[in-house]
């Protein structure tokens, strides 16, 4: 059934007229191109549009430059009247979602999507739907051994009972995630959701879905057992939240319902119709691999006996009857008891008794080429998807290597072209290379490819392909920590490479700056730079040194900072490298301007630039321009500064857009405003927040915010001036930016005083001082004079007593408590 209206917050979208109509029915005007965006958004409600599909959708082979979209989705919020962007999400670096309900207000289902149709589990279904209705269950994991269907069942019920909540279904995948500390990034992107800044990510995460009634499900999630706090985290800040959890082990955490999982119900003699799972899933499987399969007479026994031997474990049926394009099923049934019968009498078996899924693993694993089996070696280095693309350059195999794994049922192929093994699978073969001869030289083919993609895209970091370049290398984060893995001699002592793990430390340093994984880069730069400290100097020790040093200033250690980027820079001089000469001079002009030190930022900015000219990259000199233009703003050098902010953005236009735009746009804003310029300056602001959201850099965003705030306030617009205020201080507080904070208190200050409510003004004010004090952060002056004059008038007018009453009251209120007060 096609839908035809659409809940989009207080508004509807009737599709088949293409008008959207306000909550009293009248129509709201749109301009023709965002009334095309909005109903290709509508179209694919719930779901990630990316950028180029709509230009492509909408504009039809047009060349046209990315404002056109950016106002186009400011034209669909102002009529939506979104203003927090709760409706029309910038999903960072993959495109829009509308958050949109069928008249029926069927919620958002955010599962994949399974290639094969879902099988028996009739009870499970009714039973797990029972203990999500109990308001008391809150956490429940699907127990189970592997290959058992819990990830498929923990599908299924999630989108039997997705209607029971309002912001629907969150499904994240676990398997390709090596480390605990590395649930939350994977929990952020499947619900769209940034990480940024230097506040924990797990507090990032409560703050956004704190108000949101869903069903997480996390799947999985075993090999990361027992440091999954992060459950009773979320639980603990949503009370209409709950997780589902697909596990092979309990979690133990703090009131979890377990509900153990176990094979299909095995047929009894006499039984084996239709109507039973286990029957179903075997036909099913030998027809994927032979059409037109039938069973002969005699052989409905031979099947039962196969799933009885199995256990009724669906992995095991699935493999199995693979084997009907060599076997009959009365022969598959022989191999399987001989085996079994082999293994139970070797008394060399350390296992005497070994599971039926292990023995149908064992004998399909016997069933693979020799061949075949060093491609599966190999192929089980990657974590989660992979491309044929990628596998084929590790594993040399070709089309006829991919279309027979996928016939014995060892490879899998989604829509999309991704190929994937199943989890036990992976590990089966994992296993198999580790013990094997081949183990080194697979590794460091896997790592040298890896290797060779984040050098490549390294290169052109800065340069007008950045946000693909990104992109990409997020898309492949999971295989990168791999091979960082496989370097370590901590978690690899057979086939460490700490040499080439320095060298992808070095390479992806710039990714992890921009992609804001600074705490976990930093872990690993700071890892592999002591493995290597008795080693003579080299670019890789450079690169990572310079790694380390970028993400320390980032995380305002400057101190740590100001050691490894004065090494790493130092040494790149001494071997001659001017591409890292530069970038280590650029990283202290960050460091230098972040510290108050504008002169000196400004005076390496210079030399990096000089650098970066001699070296032809035009991609470093423009993100050095925006550094300097920055610090030239702080000490008043207007002329300068505009120079150095217009070129960057003009080499913007040249090479291609990178996040050195918005932030070259608040500067200009900033500028503007101080040389009395206030139409300009609110429309770099406007341009600034709106490619901010389109990029998703929340800091930019929070900065153009405060700006117009500050403008507004100095104008005497106090109301407009808190408007931005408070969805500036939400950004601050999910970056946990606390010069930002300051900022943002200082004018809400002042606006308060305005309004009269002195009392919250000096709480405001006292807070703000006493922050900037402690941090012993450069603020620039804004409203400085504004802020004074409103600080002498509050302590004018209120008593001594009200003061200090308000004093501590500001002193002992959480900043989530002020923030709500704006």
């Amino acid at each position: 059934m096609t839908t035809h209206s659409f809940r989009l917050g207080s508004h509807h979208y009737d599709v088949m007229q293409q008008q959207l109509f306000d909550q009293d029915g009248q129509q709201c005007v749109l301009r023709h191109q965002s009334l095309l965006v909005l109903h290709e958004l509508v179209v694919h409600a719930n779901k990630v549009v990316s950028k180029d599909d709509l230009f492509t959708q909408v504009w039809k082979g047009i060349s046209v430059t990315d404002d056109s979209l950016v106002q186009c989705v400011a034209d669909i919020r102002r009529a939506l009247q979104d203003d927090k962007h709760e409706i029309l999400k910038t999903v960072p670096r993959r495109g829009y979602l509308l958050v949109a309900h069928e008249c029926a207000d069927a919620p958002a289902i955010c599962l994949p999507e399974d290639m094969l149709p879902f099988l028996g589990r009739g009870q499970e279904l009714q039973d797990l739907g029972e203990m999500l209705a109990n308001p008391a269950c809150r956490l429940i994991s699907i127990v189970g051994i592997g290959g058992v269907g819990k990830s498929r069942l923990a599908k299924a019920i999630a989108r039997q009972v997705a209607e029971q909540f309002a912001q629907g279904i969150c499904f994240v995948e676990l398997a390709a995630v090596q480390d605990a500390e590395l649930i939350p990034a994977a929990v952020a992107t499947a619900a769209g959701i940034a990480i940024q800044g230097v506040r924990e990510p797990v507090e990032q995460l409560q703050s956004a879905l704190a108000a949101r009634q869903m069903l997480l499900v996390l799947d999985n999630i075993e090999h990361l057992l027992p440091e999954v706090e992060i459950c009773q985290a979320l639980l603990a800040a949503n009370s209409h939240l709950k997780i589902l959890v697909t596990s092979r082990l309990p979690t133990r955490v703090y009131g979890e319902w377990l509900y153990h999982l176990h094979g299909f119900p095995l047929p009894l003699d006499g039984e084996l119709t239709g109507s039973c799972a286990a029957f179903d899933l075997f036909m099913q499987s030998a027809r994927r691999v032979q059409h037109g399969f039938f069973l002969k007479v005699g052989e409905h026994d031979a099947v039962r006996d196969i799933c009885r031997l199995v256990g009724g474990m669906p992995l095991g049926i699935e493999i199995a009857a693979s084997w009907v394009q060599h076997l009959t099923c009365t022969e598959i049934l022989l191999e399987m008891r001989r085996h079994l019968q082999a293994s139970a009498n070797n008394d060399d078996d350390p296992d005497p008794k070994p599971s039926a899924l292990a023995s149908v693993l064992w004998q399909s694993w016997q069933m693979l080429t020799s061949r075949e089996q060093r491609i599966l070696h190999m192929l089980a280095l990657f974590r989660g998807k992979f491309t044929r693309e990628a596998a084929s350059a590790i594993s040399g195999a070709h089309l006829g290597d991919y279309a027979s794994l996928i016939g014995k049922s060892m490879l899998r192929r989604n829509e999309e072209g991704d190929y994937s093994l199943h989890e036990v699978m992976r590990q089966y073969a994992s296993d198999h290379r580790l013990a094997s001869q081949q183990h080194p030289a697979t590794a460091q083919r896997f790592v040298e490819y890896h290797l060779e993609v984040v050098e490549q895209v390294d290169a052109a970091i800065f340069g007008g392909e950045q946000l693909v370049g990104i992109t990409r290398l997020e898309r492949e984060h999971d295989n990168f920590r791999e091979c960082l893995s496989l370097c370590n001699p901590e978690h690899n002592r057979l086939a460490a490479m700490p040499e080439l793990g320095l060298r992808m430390v070095g390479a992806l340093g710039m990714f992890w700056f921009l992609a804001n994984h600074w705490k976990e880069g930093y872990g690993w730069a700071e890892r592999f730079l002591e493995l290597q400290r008795h080693e003579q100097p080299s670019v890789a020790q450079a690169m990572a040194l310079l790694t380390a040093g970028g993400i320390s200033a980032l995380m305002d250690k400057h101190a740590l900072a100001e050691q490894y980027l004065c090494r790493g820079t130092d040494m790149a001089g001494y071997l001659g490298n001017q591409v890292q000469s530069a970038r280590g001079l650029l990283a202290l002009s960050v460091l230098r301007r972040l510290q108050g030190r504008y002169a000196e930022s400004i005076d390496c900015g210079q030399q990096s630039v000089a650098l970066f000219k001699a070296t032809g990259d035009e991609g470093g000199y423009q993100f050095n321009l925006v550094n300097m233009g920055h610090s030239l703003l702080w000490l008043e050098r207007y002329d300068e500064a505009v120079k150095a902010l217009e070129e960057c953005i003009r080499l913007n236009h040249q090479i291609g857009m990178t996040i050195s735009m918005p932030y070259a746009l608040v500067n200009l804003g900033r500028l503007h405003w101080k040389l009395g310029d206030g139409v300009a300056a609110r429309a770099y602001l406007q341009q600034s927040i709106q490619m901010a959201e389109q990029l998703g850099i929340l800091l930019y965003h929070a900065q153009a915010l405060c700006s117009l705030g500050s403008i507004e306030v100095s104008e005497g617009n106090a109301e407009a001036a808190l408007g931005f205020f408070r969805q500036s201080m939400s950004d601050y507080l999910h970056l946990g930016d606390r010069e930002g904070q300051v900022n943002v208190m200082k004018g809400v200050g002042v606006a308060k005083a305005m309004l009269n409510e002195l009392a919250l003004a000096w709480q405001f004010m006292v807070v703000a001082e006493d922050m900037a004090g402690y941090l012993k952060i450069p603020l620039l002056p804004d409203n400085q004079p504004l802020f004074e004059a409103s600080k002498q008038r509050v302590q004018r007018e209120l008593s001594p007593g009200l003061l200090a009453l308000h004093r501590n009251l500001g002193r002992v209120n959480e900043l989530n408590t002020l923030h709500n007060a704006i």
